[in-house]
């Protein structure tokens, strides 16, 4: 559980459009046997309001589970962001990251691995987030806010179209991109190898 739990992650790791918009579906899978899919929504925009929206269904062992994560960005700024993570019909971690006044932002911790603490207050503006990552390549990035972790993640220029993004359980994601279009993920967990390959046919919505 633990795997997948951290999976989830990146997923890690895009914007909900709903309707007939196009998605772009990724095959996740785990020691060379596909477990699940991951749905790239495409943004929608709405009254200046971008969002990006991500959605996994996995099957691994005795688990089965989903992954979502939702975040919305106005003039180049996080307003706000879901992620929730549920194992065999329970709710496992669900994070909040509310935009607010002072700090800048409020996140909220829930779910049966929740952290101690329930909530933490932020006070710095967050331009880029992991799950923003499946939408754009990081060009002359340096931080990525993990909206499940609620904090931010240093992010490194591997080679050509290739970065690493170090996670704070200590795990690194390689986003691999070409023509500025996220190709792969790979990450290494417990000795188990995860890769999140895009099918190269765009789907349909919801």
């Amino acid at each position: 559980m633990r795997i997948l739990k951290s999976y989830g992650i990146m997923l890690l790791l895009g914007v909900a459009s709903v309707g007939n918009a196009q998605t772009s579906l990724y095959t996740v899978i785990v020691a060379g046997r596909t477990v699940g899919s991951l749905k790239v929504y495409n943004y929608e925009l709405k009254n200046s309001v971008e969002t990006h929206r991500i959605e996994s269904d996995f099957k691994f062992l005795f688990y089965s589970g989903k992954y979502s994560i939702q975040s919305n960005y106005a003039n180049g700024r996080l307003l706000g962001s879901v992620a929730s993570h549920y194992v065999n019909g329970d709710l496992k971690e669900k994070t909040q990251t509310k935009s607010t006044v002072n700090p800048l932002y409020q996140v909220l911790f829930s779910g049966e691995d929740a952290p101690k603490i329930d909530k933490k207050d932020l006070n710095f503006h967050i331009s880029s987030t992991i799950t923003g990552l499946y939408y754009k390549e990081p060009v002359n990035v340096k931080e990525v806010y993990s909206e499940r972790f609620g904090q931010m993640c240093s992010l490194k220029k591997i080679s050509e179209g290739k970065y690493g993004v170090t996670l704070p359980d200590g795990k690194e994601g390689i986003y691999s991109y070409k023509n500025g279009q996220c190709k792969e993920v790979k990450t290494d967990l417990a000795g188990f190898k995860l890769r999140i390959v895009l099918n190269d046919k765009p789907h349909g919505g919801k």
